[in-house]
């Protein structure tokens, strides 16, 4: 089987850490994209992981190259 990958930007919160949610729920590994919310981000992190799938936070702001 193939392994999927995901990353959501703006996903420590809000829609985004829906959307993170639904897809490590489907199977897929997920790449969690930050700003601010480092505690969120990594609380999401461990929430995504005992889904039985592989996570990482990133802080990044994506406005800027």
């Amino acid at each position: 089987m193939e392994k999927r990958v995901v990353l959501v930007t703006g996903s420590s919160r809000g829609i985004g850490r829906v959307i993170v949610l639904e897809f490590a729920k489907k199977g897929y590994d997920v790449v969690i994209n930050y700003n601010s919310s480092k505690e969120l981000a990594l609380s999401l992190k461990e929430e995504v992981e005992s889904l039985g799938v592989k996570a990482m936070a990133i802080k990044c702001d994506i406005s800027h190259e």
